[in-house]
């Protein structure tokens, strides 16, 4: 399988992408930031900081939030 290399610009879109539909996710439902940090297990701050497309936030937690949001992130060639 060839790996597809991506250029920063490109990766600082999809991160952008992602903070967009979490914020979109979380309004849609009606959920603060506080509420949804509390109920996905993650910090304010840390919530905060993924909304606003933070590059330098670890997966597992980014990987959590989308979960309590059901929502999931493959590749696409995975769905």
């Amino acid at each position: 399988m060839e790996v597809t290399r991506r250029t920063n610009v490109e990766i600082e879109k999809e991160i952008g992408t992602i903070a967009y539909f979490i914020r979109k996710r979380r309004k849609t439902l009606g959920l603060t930031q506080e509420e949804l940090a509390s109920s996905a297990d993650v910090g304010l701050a840390f919530l905060k900081r993924l909304e606003t497309g933070d590059e330098n936030l670890h997966m597992a937690k980014v990987l959590q939030v989308l979960r309590y949001l059901k929502a999931d992130l493959f590749p696409r060639e995975y769905q």
